[in-house]
């Protein structure tokens, strides 16, 4: 059976973290080098790793509510007006919830797998992928940290409805020594694999207890770390926006934002939101081209 990739090769990763931290610029960066410094993981204070269905709202639309206003003075219109506004938003949200319900069913031939798994597991298996040089033990929440910097992290996982691909989402907060409240930096990170071409999905995840699931998981989360310690430690995105088509698992879909660093196969870009996203792309890899370029080679596209 074919073990998971995130990325070609792993040198690869480390080529777009020492680019993404060494890119040229005039401004300095924000954070000394991550690899630098001395550093505890805080984790949520769930035990269990959150995992959801991937969630397509582009056909959520609420058909709009039809109502009469039979208001005798301005009052009364700005009244209905308002009673209109509290229906129709009830309806989204209600529509919203039977959505992410039926999207949440993709994960129960995954219960077994997912109840049993727990966010020090998967930060245990993260340091094997985290590539920026840094170590970082498990500290409790709310535990004071004098002499190490802490990394708060948020994973949320979705699998997607084709049960291809796995996503994570992690809101990352950096604080320095002894600060709890104010952090140095907070981004939210976005991380897809690449698609798993297997036949039996559940049969794939699921083997030896799920070892695939939670290896994809540290990996997933070992990246978004790396991501976050980059941009924390790199001036600000210059690069122009433009429209990046990914795949997230065998949907292909547009995102517009600035390309950070791009492989043959995955580009890492900054969203109008000013998240962060590591993506597939539908590319072929040549003899020519490095694994990394710096975006100013490749030009704007």
């Amino acid at each position: 059976m074919k073990h998971m990739r995130l990325f070609r090769s792993r040198a690869g990763v480390a080529t777009a973290w020492m680019l993404a931290v060494a890119t040229p610029d005039a401004t300095l960066p924000r954070l000394p080098d991550p690899a630098t410094l001395r550093w505890s993981m805080q984790l949520p204070l769930s035990e269990k790793v959150v995992f959801r269905g991937v969630v397509n709202f582009d056909q959520a639309g609420v058909a709009p509510v039809s109502m009469m206003y039979p208001a005798p003075n301005a009052v009364g219109l700005l009244a209905g007006v308002l009673t209109h506004a509290l229906i129709s938003k009830g309806s989204r949200e209600s529509q919203k919830t039977r959505i992410e319900t039926e999207a949440n069913k993709v994960l129960e031939p995954y219960a077994p797998v997912i109840d049993a798994f727990r966010y020090t597991e998967l930060a245990g298996r993260s340091k094997a992928w985290t590539l920026s040089g840094t170590q970082m033990p498990v500290l409790p929440r709310g535990a004071g940290h004098p002499d190490t910097w802490v990394v708060v992290v948020t994973p949320v996982f979705s699998l997607t409805q084709d049960q291809t691909t796995l996503v994570l989402d992690n809101t990352v907060a950096l604080f320095a020594p002894g600060e709890s409240k104010r952090s140095s930096y907070v981004n939210t990170i976005r991380v897809i694999s690449d698609a798993e071409a297997e036949p039996d999905p559940v049969a794939h995840w699921t083997a030896n207890g799920g070892e695939l699931l939670k290896d994809q998981g540290g990996q997933l989360l070992g990246q978004s770390l790396d991501i976050a310690f980059a941009d924390a430690a790199s001036p600000s995105t210059t690069t122009p926006f433009r429209t990046i088509r990914y795949m997230e698992g065998t949907t292909e879909r547009m995102e517009r934002g600035q390309p950070i660093t791009e492989q043959c196969d995955r580009v890492l870009l900054r969203s109008l939101r000013g998240t962060l996203m590591s993506v597939p792309v539908k590319a072929s890899c040549d003899d020519t081209r490095r694994d990394v370029l710096p975006i100013a080679a490749q030009g704007s596209g």
